[in-house]
């Protein structure tokens, strides 16, 4: 198809032009208009092998209730036009693709993140039919456990209309996350909102700034699979460089530069890098508390060494004042950085040479590597008062199918790959960030939320006093748990 082969065609110039040593950003947007011309009907046309069901709702609306802030992703649903940008008009395409074939008009409601749990429940025990499918944030003090135990969200694997087993619904987040047996999803997190494509956190690094310093890029480390807590460590002490400043105090115009910048959730996601999980799943797919283990306790006591070390690591979160770490990353006063990938996206106009490598390993004996995505993800839920499920499971899939198919790839291939990476190495990073994606169930529903939480908050500190946090809150979790699954089995 025309879009793919130009897609390729820039690729290969980006790739060429790195290879040759051209100075020209990877943000330039030349180029984009030739992808961008006609793109929409060439979108809709590979959506031919699709079968879409026979539906049609008579012109009425579909509405989706999605959260309004958006902490610079890029968060919307419905778009009213093609703007010419690629990104923008695959998902235009995408949504009038859907509205041909099922004769409805989609319509998005937005409201602050923090409104939305309120927002839904008030809604659906008014019986208010008022939005067909919801964006909910998990994180929001366990708002998704909340809801569900009370019986507002449908369970999805109750219709066959959703194709949950089929890849344009995320399998890596959906295993995590069902409950008992596996018969029981009541969130899904498909590419409708591409929010949560930019959410994976990963270690951003000045490759400038390493070569000054005589270190080497680690790419290779990472395809080794030698990319370790250690080495992250290794090379954030490097670094950490005082260059006449009389302490590692932060001084937006002194000349100290720390090894590692983030806040808090770049922290946790660290620690959820080592495989380690408040929530695991048996053999039957019960829930149970699986913290507090040798392996738990060491891997946090290897990041509160690392934050903990002046210098080496700066916690920063002034949003969008200048203490904040993607500005300490983008200003050259970081080596390295924990951020998501939407991050990238503002680095695109800096003249340094940055990276991208997934985050690192516990130890060199770790099977894989785990990205884990940000606790702020909206995720995609139908609640009760929707009159027609079986009608919402055929929309959305379609919607699931026409994202996975021509919008994820435009986003990882052209918006990240060509406009915003920088080289051949950090693409074959990205997708082992993007085939490396995990969520904790725990954080999900809301149990060990104020538990990650607090341990989360002491290792950004420097501390760990996991076994401490843990034993407090033990029986409370446990029963948290023990009387969600005794609600939906």
């Amino acid at each position: 198809m025309k879009i793919k082969i130009i897609a390729l065609v820039m690729i290969f110039m980006l790739i060429s032009s790195v290879a040759c040593g051209s100075s020209e950003p990877a943000g330039d947007n030349s180029g984009e208009a030739a992808v961008s011309d006609g793109g929409a009907e060439v979108l809709r046309e590979e959506a031919d092998e699709y079968i879409f069901a026979d539906l049609d709702l008579g012109g009425e609306n579909f509405v989706f209730l999605n959260p309004s802030q958006d902490w610079d992703f890029y968060n919307d649903i419905i778009l009213e036009a093609e703007t010419g940008e690629i990104l923008d008009d695959s998902i235009y395409a995408r949504n009038r693709t859907v509205e041909e074939n099922f004769n409805l008009t989609l319509v998005e409601v937005k409201v602050d993140i923090g409104e939305t749990e309120n927002r839904i429940r008030n809604t659906v025990l008014a019986g208010d039919d008022a939005y067909d499918a919801t964006y909910c944030p998990a994180y929001n003090n366990g708002a998704i456990g909340a809801l569900i135990t009370q019986g507002l969200f449908y369970n999805l694997k109750d219709f066959d209309e959703f194709k949950l087993d089929q890849a344009w619904w995320n399998q890596n987040i959906q295993a995590e996350t069902s409950l008992g047996s596996g018969s029981n999803i009541y969130f899904v997190l498909p590419d409708i909102n591409i929010m949560s494509l930019q959410t994976p956190w990963c270690v951003y690094i000045n490759e400038d700034m390493m070569t000054d310093l005589g270190l080497d890029l680690p790419y290779s480390l990472v395809k080794s699979g030698a990319w370790t807590y250690d080495k992250l460590y290794e090379y954030a002490r490097a670094g950490a460089q005082l260059n006449g400043a009389a302490d590692f105090n932060w001084d937006q115009s002194g000349p100290a530069v720390y090894g590692l910048t983030a806040w808090q959730h770049g922290i946790g996601a660290l620690f959820y890098a080592s495989g380690e999980r408040f929530v695991s799943k048996d053999a039957g797919g019960m829930p149970y508390l699986s913290v507090g283990s040798e392996r738990f306790i060491s891997a946090a006591d290897k990041i509160a060494e690392m934050t903990g070390t002046a210098g080496v690591y700066q916690s920063a979160n002034d949003w969008p004042n200048p203490f904040n770490f993607q500005y300490i990353f983008r200003d050259g006063k970081a080596l390295t950085m924990i951020g998501e990938l939407k991050a990238a996206d503002s680095l695109r106009q800096i003249d340094t040479t940055f990276g991208i490598v997934p985050l690192p390993k516990y130890d060199a004996n770790q099977d894989r590597y785990y990205s884990s995505v940000t606790m702020q993800m909206p995720v995609l839920t139908v609640p009760v008062t929707n009159l027609n499920p079986e009608s919402t499971g055929i929309i959305l899939d379609a919607m699931a199918y026409l994202s996975y198919k021509n919008v994820t790839p435009v986003f990882f291939d052209v918006t990240m790959s060509q406009k915003q990476l920088r080289n051949e190495e950090s693409i074959e990073m990205l997708q082992i960030i993007k085939d490396t994606v995990v969520y904790d169930v725990g954080t999900a529903y809301g149990w060990t939320a104020s538990l990650f939480l607090t341990i989360r908050g002491d290792i950004d500190g420097g501390r760990n006093n996991a076994m401490t946090a843990i034993e407090r809150q033990r029986d409370r979790i446990e029963i948290s748990i023990a009387d969600m699954m005794e609600l939906i089995n």
